[in-house]
């Protein structure tokens, strides 16, 4: 039996098929944010709250900002829907005019002054991120926080911090001995508690202050890095997640981060080191240890199933200073603290008063 396919039926059916994809990358460019939002970009911006809408399909925040020019700027960044903002706890009394406000996110493509809201941080230090919930105080539930981000890469963002040795699932041993070499023996004994950075509020390295004192650690995450701002020292480290190395880097405490998702763990390798202290006593026994231009480091990032507890396991090598690698471990806990700036002065050696 032939079949016979009428042309007008068929021309028909062609058109409604083109219209509905058409039609569905219409909504998938509304509803998504590759369209509207260029999320290799990032950008943070700080500012004053004029106006706030909880609306459907998406909330936005207004706030005025000073620009370098030293004029006011209004801008406004995209929220979550406002039917999902206040299912998870979200209200408008957050952002009551006057509130100062700065968001971290990606910007729009056809407007300079819209961005794509992925953290907000407010004057208090919390930190709350898109998709986050939160309780009647306003405080973010670590356990209801989602696990991968709309990239599905695991969600980094947030404030952290390590708990008291010997407290529950906190810091756990101590690290082991760094192996010096004979230089490095040599060196130490000539140092002094003059010499300490931390005397001086200068940051020691980024293994030492990362941990220090238990501070909060506030990481801002987007598609193309992710900051770290140390709660000691006001330590900012930017890992690029480019995972390639500048053909020149300019040697300093923090050097230069590159880093890649391998499955749900991310690797960062550090150099571009300037000459410092791998340990500086400070009042307690032991030499200290410095480190050269050639350390490099290598850390490993990655979350327990439930999200709240991030490991950082690193590996330090010196071909000068280290006679071999150094290897640890600590595990940092999702908190809902305010990041503090540390603020730093040091009276250790300051004996008399004015």
């Amino acid at each position: 039996m032939t079949m016979t396919i009428n042309k007008s039926y068929l021309a028909g059916a062609l058109v409604f098929v083109c219209a509905s994809i058409l039609a569905s990358s219409t909504v998938f460019s509304h509803h998504g944010v590759t369209g509207q939002f260029n999320l290799d970009q990032n950008v943070t911006v700080t500012g004053t709250v004029n106006r706030v809408r909880f609306v459907n399909p998406h909330g936005y925040v207004y706030f005025k900002v000073i620009n370098e020019a030293g004029e006011e700027e209004q801008w406004r960044c995209e929220l979550r829907s406002g039917s999902l903002l206040k299912r998870r706890g979200w209200t408008e009394e957050m952002f009551a005019l006057g509130t100062k406000i700065t968001v971290n996110g990606s910007p729009d493509r056809r407007d300079s002054k819209t961005c794509y809201a992925h953290t907000i941080t407010f004057a208090d230090g919390k930190i709350v991120n898109r998709r986050d919930s939160l309780n009647e105080a306003g405080q973010v539930v670590s356990g209801e926080r989602e696990l991968k981000r709309e990239d599905g890469t695991p969600n980094l963002e947030g404030n952290w911090t390590e708990l008291p040795r010997g407290r529950g699932r906190g810091r756990g041993a101590r690290p082991p001995s760094y192996v010096m070499s004979q230089i490095a023996r040599e060196e130490g004994v000539n140092y002094t508690e003059a010499d300490n950075p931390r005397f001086m509020c200068e940051p020691t390295n980024i293994i030492l202050d990362y941990n220090f004192d238990q501070m909060v650690n506030k990481f801002e995450q987007s598609e193309t890095k992710i900051v770290i701002t140390y709660g000691f020292m006001d330590v900012v480290r930017t890992i690029h997640l480019d995972g390639e190395f500048p053909e020149t880097i300019e040697p300093s405490v923090r050097g230069y981060s590159v880093g890649k998702w391998e499955g749900d763990t991310l690797v960062v390798r550090t150099k571009g080191f300037g000459p410092g202290f791998l340990r500086a006593p400070g009042g307690r026994p032991g030499p200290a240890i410095r480190h050269g231009e050639q350390m490099e480091i290598t850390e490993r990032f990655y979350l327990n199933e439930a999200g709240n507890e991030l490991k950082r396991e690193y590996t330090v090598v010196d071909p000068v200073y280290l006679a071999q690698q150094h290897t640890h471990q600590n595990t940092s806990v999702l908190t809902s603290d305010p990041f503090l700036e540390y603020d730093c002065d040091d009276l250790t050696v300051d004996k008399y008063a004015e």
